[in-house]
């Protein structure tokens, strides 16, 4: 039996690397490599998931991304954990003042 993605978890997985582009982006981490460096992350996976975003789901050899990934993009970079999980409110956390 062929492992499947739920639609949803691909969301997730699409708004990961939206706000990991954001982090390179702003210079606050040396590209997808230095971010799975930083923790100690299988950069091939990670390669391989973001090369199949554009791509039918079944054809993902790597299915999901680990938790401690998308926990590291909100404490690291500010991402805020209800856009990344849910989709709702703005990509980043704002300071309440």
């Amino acid at each position: 039996m062929k492992k499947s993605i739920n639609p949803r978890a691909f969301e997730i997985q699409r708004r990961f690397f939206q706000a990991l582009d954001l982090a390179i982006a702003s210079e606050k981490v040396n590209g997808l490599k230095g971010f799975c460096e930083e923790h100690k992350l299988n950069r091939t996976k990670y390669s391989c998931i973001k090369n199949a975003l554009d791509k039918p789901i079944e054809e993902s050899t790597y299915k999901m991304i680990d938790i401690d990934a998308l926990a590291a993009l909100c404490s690291d970079f500010g991402v805020s954990a209800e856009w990344l999980l849910l989709g709702r409110g703005k990509i980043l956390k704002t300071e309440k003042q």
